[in-house]
């Protein structure tokens, strides 16, 4: 691993610092990953819970039980298109949050779809929905799970913006921003140029079943590669493969011999990296300059 004192951006020159007191930290809240589902504690109007932090979700999005319990009314004015995995949608209320505090950070009131999250994890206090890019994009968001952490950043702005405190060789990898926030980046895959949603609530990351025939991935070859069938939040089950790959670079990270999830993805992506590539990597999301900085995971320490 190389120390560096500066970051590096696009064109490899070493970045300037920012001017004292440039950026400033709003909040750290801690994270776990709770088989392949990273949360974070929160407080629904005022009731302690646990909500999926989904970068790839274009919305945020509550339970019917948290609506029930946490005193929460509906909506009259809104409902939400909810789409799964399975690349069908359908409409469900919305309720409203006066209160939802992840931390030190206030993003209520606001309102979000009820809806049912499958096959989550029991833990107390229980996860009742999930924080997605409507609420995430407000701030540049620092991720190390393997850590145990996030932390949200004031938003970047073209005099101010690169990772706090960073000292390793790092570059800025540019992005494309929905018009809904959702972030993806060009990566390579075996030598192949894809699209990549930046997909913290996948619990694995994902290679379209079409994307991998474009890698060179023969249907006989997948066929006869381990795998299983998943559900998503629409309930249809999807057909999956774990495939090793050669190689999986994004940016200058680059991963060897990558043992991914290839599945069907109704999206405009070819590929969504999940839980797991968040687990192994430092992240910095700068949604207002459209970046992503990363390095690889500091990993906690064990007493």
């Amino acid at each position: 691993m190389v120390f560096v004192v500066a970051g590096f951006g696009p064109a490899g020159k070493a970045e300037p610092a920012d001017p004292p007191g440039c950026r400033h930290l709003v909040a750290r809240v801690a994270l776990r990953n709770d088989a392949g589902f990273i949360n974070a504690p929160v407080s629904l109007n005022g009731h302690a819970a646990r909500m999926i932090v989904d970068t790839g979700s274009e919305g945020s999005l509550v339970s019917p039980e948290a609506m029930a319990l946490f005193d929460m009314k509906p909506d009259p004015e809104r409902r939400t298109v909810v789409q799964g995995t399975g690349g069908e949608g359908r409409l469900v209320p919305n309720a409203i949050i006066h209160s939802l505090r992840l931390g030190a950070v206030e993003f209520g009131p606001v309102s979000v779809p009820v809806e049912a999250l499958p096959a989550i994890p029991a833990l107390v206090p229980a996860i009742e929905g999930l924080v997605g890019a409507d609420l995430l994009s407000r701030y540049d968001v620092e991720f190390s799970v393997a850590e145990g952490w996030m932390a949200f950043w004031s938003p970047a702005t073209a005099a101010c913006s690169g990772p706090v405190g960073w000292r390793y060789l790092y570059r800025a990898v540019p992005l494309d921003m929905t018009a809904r926030k959702r972030l993806m980046a060009s990566v390579e895959l075996d030598g192949h140029t894809l699209h990549a949603l930046l997909d913290s609530g996948a619990r694995s990351t994902i290679v379209s079943s079409e994307a991998a025939r474009r890698a060179g991935v023969a249907a006989g070859a997948l066929a006869g590669d381990p795998g299983g069938v998943a559900a998503g939040l629409d309930g249809h089950g999807q057909v999956y493969h774990w495939h090793r790959f050669e190689t999986l670079r994004v940016g200058q990270e680059e991963e060897r011999t990558p043992v991914l999830t290839v599945s069907p993805v109704h999206d405009t992506a070819d590929m969504l990296l999940g839980a797991d590539w968040f687990m192994n990597h430092r992240i910095w999301l700068s949604y207002a300059t459209r970046s992503l900085y990363l390095m690889p995971a500091h990993k906690r320490t064990q007493p």
